[in-house]
């Protein structure tokens, strides 16, 4: 085929001569002559229209056609004179079928509404999972909300967290309006949200790692209440508790009994029995009890393993066995006594549900975790740096007990009771006690060995109830109490083992609250002790407020950095 004459060879002029044919000059038609030309075009191409079949050859050395043997221009033209191609639709193959974009409301609709930023909000995101029922929540809503309380799931769980009291219809009634309308618990606590439907729903066990003053006790008395069974007085005497709670120290056990009598008396429906037991109560007195029947017994470990030898306890019928601030029970020495407890339950009771609750996963906590708790559900609640205290340290010198009660004067003035102040001695109560009465207006009360176990439980309630402002203790008060909202935790005098500070002002900054602690040192602690205080001082401090004295520092040459000397 060749090539086209160029449009300017056709337009150009040689030799004043035309190109075209019959050297005939361009001439230009006008529209009625065009289309005339164009129809009689059209009628001589229809009358010259006329199908050719592809001419076939035959290979002279074969007798079979060959695929050179067809006109391709041919086949061609034909296939140009075929109808159009029909596509079989079916709608469901219809990609947008359903389909909802993400910008489906008008910017121009968006910007006529009052409260822009919420409609906005909810129209790209959706609404916040507060505004949507139970079973509108989907995977996204969940995770945000596990956020918004700060809870993590170690393992997998089958049951959604709580997000209020009323929604799963978990919780009776009657025990509702105990905790809403007499207790006026509003709200339940992040490990509460999550162990109560999970405990009662799954029956497996269950390990929460969450700090002291979470809401702990109602985690576990909820779901034991709800699964009691009714019994008569002479199958809770024969067969014993039904549930057992194991706590490391007697205030604990005490403030869980208080805790659990404070709804059950409220609970009309049902007559169940708590008590404890616990050191310093007698066999006699403790048998005595025992012989009214127990539902719900809270015991230390000593005590409980006492009154098991001496045959008058059973745990035949215990089904739901709870171990509260399980760390604290391994930092007391009580492991061998927990282990010891938990071979025989579980010896005697095959389908026992197990809830243990620590402020921190420890080896040990783990270990007794992996021998006798069975696939377990494990929450943590709260940040790494939740489980740090808020508590603003101050250490100052003071060279005797003349100068730190002043300044102790000056304090108390500026702080809201209750507050504590702890000492080493019982020399040190009586010196308090005296200048406290006759120097000044504040109320107190005294905790110290020498004190019998009414005295002592007397002296905690006169703090809690806010009948004094002050508490004396030595550190027979440091492991265990829990008197909320202790503004201020002194340290008259610096205990000899840096493990007593930590209890100690442990009693200030819990449950999220901020605390303060005050320690007078006089110069002669033992330099290991104050180095170790030091240091925690240094590292542990949330408020960016701790204060060391410089004084301390020189004394015990704690801000010069020390050498080794290397002989060669």
């Amino acid at each position: 085929m060749s090539r086209p004459v160029n449009i300017n060879v056709l337009l150009s002029k040689v030799n004043g001569k035309g190109v075209g044919k019959n050297n005939a000059k361009p001439k230009f038609l006008t529209k009625s002559e065009r289309e005339a030309l164009k129809n009689a075009k059209l009628q001589r191409n229809d009358g010259m229209v006329q199908r050719k079949e592809p001419s076939i050859r035959r290979d002279p050395e074969r007798d079979d056609l060959t695929e050179n043997s067809v006109d391709i221009g041919e086949v061609r033209d034909n296939k140009v004179r075929k109808s159009k191609f029909q596509f079989d639709w079916n709608s469901t193959d219809d990609t947008l079928l359903n389909y909802k974009p993400i910008v489906s409301v008008k910017a121009s609709e968006l910007l006529q509404k009052e409260n822009k930023n919420d409609v906005v909000e909810t129209a790209y995101i959706g609404k916040p999972w507060r505004e949507k029922t139970y079973d509108a929540m989907n995977d996204r809503d969940w995770k945000i909300f596990l956020e918004d309380f700060n809870i993590t799931m170690k393992t997998k769980v089958t049951t959604h967290p709580l997000r209020n009291w009323h929604e799963l219809n978990l919780i009776p009634k009657d025990i509702l309006g105990v905790l809403v309308g007499g207790l006026k618990f509003q709200e339940p606590t992040p490990i509460q949200r999550v162990a109560i439907p999970n405990t009662i729903k799954t029956n497996r066990d269950f390990l929460g790692v969450a700090s002291t003053g979470s809401g702990k006790t109602l985690a576990f008395i909820i779901p034991i209440l709800i699964r009691l069974p009714q019994r008569p007085k002479s199958l809770k005497i024969l067969d014993g508790p039904k549930s057992l709670i194991i706590v490391p120290t007697r205030e604990l056990a005490q403030q869980i009994e208080t805790s659990a009598k404070e709804i059950t008396k409220r609970w009309k429906s049902n007559e169940c029995n708590v008590l404890s037991i616990v050191g310093g109560h007698s066999i006699e007195k403790i048998t005595l009890d025992l012989s009214i029947g127990c539902d719900i017994l809270v015991a230390t470990p000593g005590k409980l393993i006492e009154c098991l030898q001496s045959h008058i306890l059973t745990l035949n019928q215990v089904d739901t066995l709870v171990m509260d601030e399980a760390d604290k029970m391994i930092d007391l020495g009580f492991e061998d006594q927990i282990t010891a407890i938990l071979a025989r339950l579980s010896m005697e009771r095959s389908s026992l549900q197990t809830m243990m609750f620590t402020a921190t996963l420890s080896q040990s906590i783990e270990k007794i975790s992996n021998n006798y708790l069975n696939s377990p559900i494990i929450v943590k609640i709260g940040s790494e740096e939740d489980q740090v205290p808020k508590i603003q340290q101050t250490v100052e010198y003071s060279e005797n007990e003349e100068n730190r009660f002043k300044q102790i004067i000056k304090t108390l003035k500026n702080c809201s009771p209750p507050i504590i102040i702890f000492i080493n001695y019982k020399s040190t109560a009586d010196y308090l006690t005296k200048k406290f009465r006759n120097e000044t207006n504040f109320k107190f009360t005294i905790l110290h060995g020498s004190k019998n176990q009414e005295q002592r439980e007397h002296s905690i309630n006169l703090l809690r109830t806010g009948a004094v402002q002050v508490l004396i203790a030595t550190n027979v008060a440091a492991r265990g109490i829990d008197i909320p909202n202790v503004s201020l935790v002194i340290n008259f005098q610096m205990p000899k083992h840096f493990e007593d500070y930590i209890h100690r002002i442990g009693r200030t900054g819990r449950a999220g609250n901020l605390g303060a602690s005050v320690t007078y040192m006089d110069g002669t602690e033992d330099i290991k002790v104050v180095k170790e205080l030091y240091k925690y001082v240094s590292d542990k401090d949330p408020l960016k407020s701790n204060f060391f004295d410089p004084q301390l520092q020189k004394l015990y040459k704690l801000n010069k950095d020390e050498r080794l000397d290397y002989v060669y």
